[in-house]
């Protein structure tokens, strides 16, 4: 049996083992951010690589300078006393081509970079209160932040990720000016510069691998190049195990594409066969039966109280665009098959990155 000495030295390394594992943390647990922030809407940017709209001009002169704008601070703010609340981005790129299911998918910035960074800040804060947090939020990401200015690399035109060292290094130099991070132990810094440099590092490669795929896009030798169901289902399904994970999960999804489903082995006749749908269809009404039908056929479905918005952006456009009096025909259709998958809210828009802004 221990003697109350020998009880107390136990209760300490206890205590003090506890403690060293709570400061060497490195990040929140999933359940912690949510009670932070604000909850985030996931948003997928679907380009049509089958040439009905220049996918590559659309990345490169629309989307892509409007999501590197955005990754200036994409981590969210917490909602407490002195800071706005802003919910974290979630950014996904992806693609229609002869086979969407298939089709590469390229993930720009996600929640789990924004628990990352938060789960940092809480270690290097020690739990901070709301004036603690405030101040190292201006530290890292005020307009002189630590972070602001290591994030300005992204902005040029042809992206080169930092060396890690030198990016940390330079980032140890700039927490010496903030009014928080300036007192922070040198080791903490550290932690701190690794855990930043490291996501803007891959933020880097992201975009990098976005845009070597988008500036020679392909799809074989397949003449059947967009298969904007296969995209949707892909994106429904996405749907389905996010919402069984959190029940207030939200969806955006930004499609640029004539809208005109067309993919290797469709039947003239078939129901998916948007085009002839809207080219046939005698009244806007059995168009949006017919599109309803195309929903059930794919088996696209997305959870019945989960918040999901669909643009569209060059609907009836492109190489071959539909005569103008038959676009309210597509648009019917498509407004079948979002209501028969259960959105309600669907718009056309006319900038891509605009889209899934507010």
């Amino acid at each position: 049996m221990l003697g109350a000495n020998q009880r107390l030295r136990v209760v300490f390394i206890l205590a003090a083992a506890i403690l060293m594992t709570a400061l060497s943390s490195p990040a929140y647990s999933a359940s912690d951010v949510s009670k932070l922030l604000p909850s985030a809407e996931k948003n997928f940017f679907i380009l049509d690589i089958s040439g009905s709209t220049n996918s590559g001009m659309l990345w490169k002169n629309s989307l892509r300078p409007s999501i590197i704008k955005r990754l200036s601070q994409p981590f969210g703010t917490p909602a407490v006393s002195g800071l706005t609340p802003q919910a974290p981005l979630d950014i996904t790129v992806s693609l229609i081509n002869s086979q969407s299911l298939d089709a590469p998918i390229f993930p720009i910035v996600t929640h789990e970079d924004s628990h990352r960074i938060w789960g940092v800040i809480n270690n290097i804060g020690e739990n901070p209160s709301a004036a603690r947090l405030k101040a190292i939020v201006e530290d890292i990401f005020g307009g002189g932040g630590a972070y602001t200015k290591q994030a300005q690399f992204l902005s040029r035109s042809s992206i080169v990720p930092p060396v890690a060292t030198d990016c940390e290094n330079s980032m140890v130099k700039s927490f010496k000016y903030g009014q928080y991070m300036g007192n922070l132990d040198l080791s903490k810094k550290k932690i701190a510069a690794r855990v930043f440099c490291s996501t803007l590092i891959t933020f880097a490669k992201r975009l990098n691998a976005t845009d070597s795929y988008l500036m020679h896009p392909t799809c074989g030798n397949s003449k059947s190049c967009s298969d904007i169901a296969g995209a949707i289902l892909r994106i429904s399904s996405a749907a389905v195990d996010a919402y069984q994970v959190n029940r207030q999960a939200k969806f955006c999804v930004a499609i640029a594409s004539d809208m005109l489903n067309n993919y290797p082995g469709m039947a003239p006749t078939s129901v998916l066969n948007s085009q002839m749908v809207a080219l046939t269809a005698s009244t806007q009404e059995q168009a949006k039966i017919r599109g309803s039908e195309a929903a059930r056929a794919v088996g696209v479905i997305f959870p019945k109280g989960m918040k999901v918005r669909v643009s569209t952006m060059g609907q009836g456009s492109g190489a071959n665009p539909l005569p103008l009096e038959k676009n309210s025909m597509l648009t019917a259709y498509w407004q079948g098959f979002w209501e028969a998958s259960g959105i309600t809210a669907s718009n056309q828009v006319r900038s891509l990155d605009q889209a899934c802004s507010v």
